[in-house]
């Protein structure tokens, strides 16, 4: 079976987060195969609480993302702090988020650990900035905001340098997803949650 994803997104997919992320869907493909089409990504749109909707609309019901290298990902949850993620589902009220190299052409796997993201921006950041100790000040809740001047005062080729992540929210688990929230989540609260799975190496 092949995997076919279509995205705007693919050539600068950073400027313009985040994105919606469409179900899969099966389709025939030649000579009689089988392809998992993951559809478009398209821009998405907060409501007026500044949050990111799931609810019981065809764009609602699809996934939130986040595309970048680590310290691109980083630097926009910093910097939008107080936005974040609401379920308005009825029974689904869980939000996981998962992590995963974005691949165009393939379908999420969450396979990148929360861990391995702060880890990365402490390596990055220790090249430019040689104090304080990143690795050990990352993962601490209230240095948040040192975390995001030390990332703010980074060049954007500079925060380009890495792998490329897509960071995927959504009211469904899959692979290796943890939970980020219950019904409501700011990606302050996002990023705590990243801290408590961040093990200074």
């Amino acid at each position: 079976m092949q995997e076919h994803i279509q995205t705007r997104a693919a050539n600068n997919p950073v400027q313009e987060n985040p994105w919606r992320a469409p179900a899969p869907i099966l389709v025939e493909g030649k000579y009689g195969s089988v392809m998992v089409d993951r559809g478009v990504l398209t821009k998405a749109v907060a409501a007026s609480n500044n949050h990111y909707l799931f609810s019981d609309t065809p764009v609602g019901a699809q996934s939130l993302v986040i595309v970048g290298t680590p310290l691109q990902v980083m630097d926009f949850l910093l910097t939008h702090q107080q936005r974040g993620v609401e379920s308005k589902l009825m029974g689904q009220q869980e939000i996981y988020v998962g992590i995963s190299p974005y691949k165009p052409e393939s379908q999420f796997s969450g396979v990148f650990p929360a861990n391995d993201l702060l880890a990365s921006i402490a390596g990055f950041l220790s090249n430019f900035i040689p104090t304080p100790d990143w690795s050990a000040l990352i993962g601490i809740p209230d240095q948040l905001e040192s975390l995001n001047g030390a990332i703010d005062s980074l060049s954007s080729s500079d925060k380009a340098k890495g792998d490329v992540l897509y960071v995927k929210f959504s009211y469904l688990p899959e692979d290796k997803m943890i939970q980020v929230g219950n019904g409501k989540v700011s990606f302050k609260e996002v990023l705590h949650v990243f801290q408590k799975h961040y093990k200074k190496s």
